[in-house]
Parts: C-alpha cells; sequence; structure tokens
C-alpha cells in the first residue's frame, strides 16, 4: 500500500501537462517533422515493441523531384527555373534563386511549398509517429518513479 500512494504522490508532484487532443499533436508532430525533413533531416521514430521507422531525406527529395517534374511536363515552369537554378547553383550566384524557385514550385514561398510537400509524404505515418512519442513519455515517467 505504501508503494502505490509513493507512486501517486510522485505524479501529483509532477503535474503531469493535460492531455493534448490527438489532432492537434498529430498537426504539431507533421509540422514539426516537415521542417527538419526540409532542412536535410531524417525522421526516426519506433514504437514500444515495433521496428524503427524512418523517413529519409533522400526518400523526400525523390517525392519533391517528381513534384517538380511534373510541374515542368504540365508547362508551369515558363521562365526555365530550372535551368536559372542549376546556373546559379553552379556559378555560385543567388541572383533571383528563391524567384527561380518559387516559380519551379509554384508558390510565392518556396520553403512552405516543400514543406508542404513533406507534411504529404510524413501524413500516412503522423498517428504512429505521436504514439510513439508518447509511449516514449510513458516510459520516462516510469522510469522516474
Amino acid at each position: 500500500m505504501n508503494a502505490a500512494l509513493k507512486i501517486c504522490q510522485k505524479r501529483y508532484d509532477a503535474q503531469l501537462p493535460p492531455e493534448v487532443s490527438e489532432s492537434d499533436e498529430v498537426t504539431d508532430w507533421l509540422e514539426h517533422s516537415a521542417e527538419q525533413l526540409v532542412c536535410g533531416m531524417d525522421i526516426k521514430w519506433k514504437r514500444r515493441y515495433g521496428q524503427p521507422q524512418v523517413v529519409t531525406f533522400d526518400r523526400f527529395c525523390t517525392v519533391l523531384q517528381g513534384h517538380l517534374n511534373q510541374r515542368q511536363i504540365d508547362g508551369l515552369d515558363q521562365r526555365d527555373s530550372l535551368a536559372r537554378l542549376f546556373l546559379s547553383s553552379v556559378l555560385g550566384s543567388q541572383a533571383d534563386s528563391r524567384g527561380h524557385a518559387a516559380d519551379l514550385i509554384g508558390r510565392p514561398r518556396p520553403i512552405e511549398a516543400a514543406e508542404k510537400v513533406a507534411m504529404d509524404l510524413l501524413r500516412p505515418y503522423a498517428a504512429d509517429a505521436v504514439a510513439a512519442e508518447r509511449e516514449e513519455a510513458e516510459d520516462d515517467v516510469d522510469a522516474d518513479l
């Protein structure tokens, strides 16, 4: 009985934050993970009894390349932005690179557009990854007890 009281006291003392709705958790995970993916990081998670999962930066680049290729196939690269981005990269010039990137992806804010592509790639995994984060948090609380 004394052990049960100690556990209850520790949980009360810890005053864990209120539960966040699953949709908020999923949205937060998607936004944060998409930002990391666009910045070149792999996204990894592991459920308690499952295999490690990962969405790599390389896979994101393949998906983003497909998106950009489709825009070119559809005739939406009207300023030859891909060629201009290539040349600016080779020549070390930053002149209007952001403008060409925006034209190529079809949005005025190319980073946000790339993050949207990343979120679409990550969306099927979000609920599982959030569950993995919850499990990890539970394990941390149990370890503290």
